[in-house]
């Protein structure tokens, strides 16, 4: 067989076969008049609807954000405008906080709000005014679109540590045809009312959290003297937050933790006088406190009391420190504990 026979053979084999799959066509019987007709599959079939023709929104919800450290989503929120407040460090007491927000918010958008109940946990706001940029640069005028009024109801749990908040469409006036809300347009203002309120919450949380990160600590550790009548720090805290709070407190003293006893609710540390870096002194930082003792080991012993903590500085034999040592180490303490942000 010849090169020129094998190349011409080659070309069957890449050839596309037909295909050989019956094209299945629908057959129409032809049944004859004293024959019953046989039943046909109405698995597909659209069954008759007698429901009225309803709206069908162009776009898709506006959904609710729960943009705000404190807040969470309902199961009710597909369809309803609500959201659940949860307390937390930021907000404080929950109810108070919710109703000062919603006055804020309100009173920065310059329309009235009223309490209904004697509790101020429902309320009805003004006329909110929608408006529509018509013309261009100076001949450029604001035309009113529609306005409308809302209800908004704080629901607080029992135990009073949640809340929901939920805003629904009171009155709706629109003096342009294309303003009137569908019933699925009426929802999603009532949720752009209330991502509104919800932002607000976040924003007064994050201005809280910086206000609390820029305060400095109230420092309540004073000077005074154990139950034996020695010299010692006395804060109002519990020995437990005292006992959970001291070792950032080291870290500013330059004291180094070599053991613990948490029974006995004692440190044994070395204390070394910090030095002040070059850089540290280039850029203009407040050099670190400085204790009035040598540099050696020395205990930290708690204590509980009427007041609350004794914190009793001792030897490392022991031995409570003189009493001008603990009044002169009062100042680089509060430093310490100031640096520290944390409450003695």
């Amino acid at each position: 067989m010849s090169l020129a026979t094998v190349l011409l053979s080659g070309c069957s084999v890449f050839k596309d076969e037909p295909d050989s799959r019956v094209q299945r066509q629908q057959v129409t019987l032809d049944i004859p008049a004293d024959l019953a007709t046989p039943r046909q599959p109405g698995k597909y079939d659209i069954p008759q609807s007698d429901m009225a023709v309803g709206d069908v929104a162009e776009t898709s919800p506006v959904l609710v954000l729960a943009t705000a450290s404190s807040s969470r989503i309902t199961d009710e929120s597909e369809k309803l405008a609500r959201v659940m407040f949860e307390r937390n460090d930021l907000t404080g007491d929950l109810i108070p906080f919710l109703q000062t927000q919603l006055t804020n918010y309100f009173s920065a958008q310059d329309i009235q709000i009223k309490a209904t109940d004697d509790a101020n946990l429902n309320f009805e706001t003004g006329w909110i005014k929608r408006y529509r940029s018509e013309g261009f640069w100076l001949w450029q005028d604001e035309q009113q679109l529609d306005e409308a009024r809302y209800t908004i109801s704080i629901e607080p749990r029992p135990h009073g540590r949640t809340a929901i908040m939920s805003v629904s469409l009171l009155e709706h006036r629109f003096f342009d045809k294309q303003a009137q809300l569908t019933k699925a347009a009426a929802r999603d203002s009532e949720v752009k009312l209330l991502n509104s309120l919800i932002n607000q919450v976040a924003v007064s949380e994050i201005e809280t959290a910086v206000a609390n990160r820029d305060r400095v600590p109230e420092v309540d550790l004073e000077p005074g003297l154990n139950s034996a009548g020695e010299p010692a720090f006395i804060t109002p805290q519990s020995i437990d937050v005292t006992w959970s709070q001291l070792e950032p407190v080291f870290e500013q003293l330059n004291f180094t933790v070599n053991d613990i006893n948490r029974s006995a609710f004692t440190y044994y540390v070395s204390y070394s006088k910090p030095g002040r870096g070059m850089w540290a002194t280039m850029m203009g930082r407040e050099a670190p406190p400085v204790l009035p003792i040598a540099d050696s080991d020395y205990q930290i012993v708690l204590q509980r009391s009427a007041e609350g903590t004794v914190i009793n500085l001792l030897t490392k034999e022991g031995k409570p420190l003189a009493a001008d040592v603990i009044v002169a180490a009062y100042d680089p303490f509060v430093a310490a504990i100031r640096a520290a942000k944390v409450e003695l």
